[in-house]
């Protein structure tokens, strides 16, 4: 009986550090060191997806239902200071990026990522892909302002499932390769956020900015275009042989840029093919 319960005991202590382990310590074990004492990056996801989660019940669920029989809330004012600190960070954040990565150059270079080097530009490197991950829960806002605006038909599967997973591509890419190969998509993504951002600052700053507005399409078509390029940047990891970048990240990257392309593409096509007119509410 004593043998019986030493074992159950072992048993149980042997599946709980297997639990531990992949819970916490795998992700200290593989992940990049100068990123764990970094808010938010320290073992595992998890903090990370439960924000997420929070955001998807909040603009699903909780919102709605607060919001039931309340009047919309006038936020143009905080929509616009929104709007504009992120044209501002995404904007300074593309050129910030173009050079770290020697003009893109170093996001095709498959060489590894060494978390002993301190130099200038690998420390910018990893400080400018974390705030490239604040930036994706930053994001969170524009939904948030659906809700209280009562525009619930903006909150689509489209624009809260992007948002909602973006955060948790963002510190897994930051977690195990801080750079490099990874850096890709992060600056394009920037870019064309810097772009978004300032039509939707225009969008809420009045009635009269709207004959300015005529290109809203084209940010939809540079969002197909970045996942288009993500999908060939993923593949020559993979069928790069020599390529040190993580096989489970060019993957992901792949997986994430068929899947985004042709939700995109349905989008695109719903809200302009036929008539070519915008649906009401705002892309991606």
């Amino acid at each position: 009986m004593t043998t019986l319960s030493a074992t159950s005991a072992n048993e149980t202590k042997s599946m709980m550090d297997t639990t531990m382990y992949y819970f916490h310590d795998f992700w200290e074990e593989k992940g990049d060191p100068r990123v764990s004492g970094l808010p938010l990056m320290h073992g595992g996801p998890w903090k990370v997806m439960l924000i997420s989660f929070l955001y998807w019940y909040f603009v699903r669920r909780l919102g709605p239902s607060l919001m039931k029989g309340r009047d919309a809330f006038d936020l143009r004012s905080l929509m616009l200071l929104h709007n504009s600190f992120l044209i501002g960070v995404n904007g300074v954040g593309f050129f910030v990026g173009l050079w770290v990565t020697d003009m893109l150059r170093e996001t095709w270079n498959c060489g590894p990522v060494d978390p002993r080097t301190s130099d200038l530009k690998s420390n910018l490197t990893v400080y400018l892909g974390y705030i490239y991950f604040l930036t994706k829960i930053v994001d969170f806002g524009d939904t948030i302002f659906f809700v209280l605006r009562k525009r619930f038909h903006q909150a689509s599967f489209l624009h809260v499932f992007h948002h909602g997973v973006m955060p948790i591509v963002g510190f897994v890419g930051l977690k195990f390769h801080p750079g490099g190969y990874s850096g890709f998509l992060p600056t394009i993504n920037i870019l064309i956020h810097a772009v978004m951002y300032s039509y939707y600052a225009l969008a809420c700053a009045g009635p009269e900015m709207k004959k300015y507005l005529w290109w809203k399409k084209h940010i939809t078509q540079m969002q197909m275009i970045q996942f288009v390029l993500v999908f060939f940047h993923a593949m020559n990891a993979i069928i790069n042989p020599s390529c040190h970048w993580p096989l489970v990240l060019a993957y992901l990257e792949a997986m994430h840029a068929v899947l985004f392309f042709f939700l995109f593409a349905s989008f695109y096509q719903k809200a302009y093919g036929g008539a070519g007119k915008a649906v009401p509410g705002k892309s991606e």
